[in-house]
């Protein structure tokens, strides 16, 4: 179990767990022709949009060359072995219940007396494509790149004890995450019920990021999103 728990936490593990949610959004998006896409991943390819025509070619040869790069690295350390990787999905669905039902009971039941109620696209396919990105996406933005830079700045710069530098880094990381579904013309209207249960799940989730890795945290997002569009959350 403890080497289950320092395998499945790598990035090179994390990386390859994650690509095929990866293939499955860009190959999605692609098909439907969508000018519709998740916000993390605009902010991920806007230095790449830049360059123009070679933006996505460039994007393309980074995710091969850290396919490469991951499973040389599995190998070398532990020898890459399939069944980790359905444990990480097993593991990363139980979180991903716990958000919709557990974090929904708290919220729309105990604090809030309303009934769950999720934002769907008309399109199922396109609701599961999206779904699949914020999973990816997100999770790469406001957990792997937000909660590295605000702890490396409260406990490098600020020399902050690393408790703090942790707590702190999650609830920021949590409150801009929740902010950020309200900016621009997609947002979602603001409630206080899914202002609360959106702040709490990007607390779970900044949680897993930390003792969980990357994968799992991004494979707990994605199946509870799919999970919502697929049969929405009644609690």
């Amino acid at each position: 179990m403890k080497l289950y728990f320092h395998r499945s936490k790598s990035l090179a593990n994390s990386f390859l767990f994650i690509l095929p949610l990866l293939v499955i959004y860009e190959i999605g998006i692609a098909i439907q022709g969508s000018g519709v896409k998740n916000t993390a991943d605009v902010i991920v390819k806007t230095p790449l949009i830049l360059l123009g025509k070679n933006g996505s070619l460039i994007f393309n040869s980074l995710v091969i060359i850290l396919l490469f790069v991951s499973v040389f690295y599995v190998e070398k350390e532990h020898r890459l072995n399939p069944v980790i990787f359905i444990s990480m999905f097993i593991e990363s669905a139980v979180y991903a219940l716990f958000v919709g039902y557990g974090l929904g009971f708290i919220v729309y039941k105990i604090l809030f007396t309303y009934v769950l109620a999720m934002s769907f696209s008309k399109d199922l396919w396109m609701g599961i494509i999206l779904s699949v990105g914020a999973g990816v996406y997100e999770e790469i933005v406001f957990r792997f790149l937000l909660i590295s830079l605000l702890y490396f700045i409260l406990t490098n710069l600020l020399k902050t004890n690393k408790p703090f530098g942790i707590i702190i880094s999650i609830i920021t990381a949590a409150l801009i995450f929740t902010a950020l579904h309200y900016v621009g013309t997609l947002g979602d209207r603001f409630t206080y019920t899914n202002f609360m249960f959106r702040l709490l799940a990007g607390i779970v989730l900044s949680t897993i990021f930390i003792f969980r890795g990357l994968g799992i945290a991004v494979y707990t997002h994605a199946i509870y999103d799919v999970l919502s569009v697929l049969k929405p959350f009644h609690i």
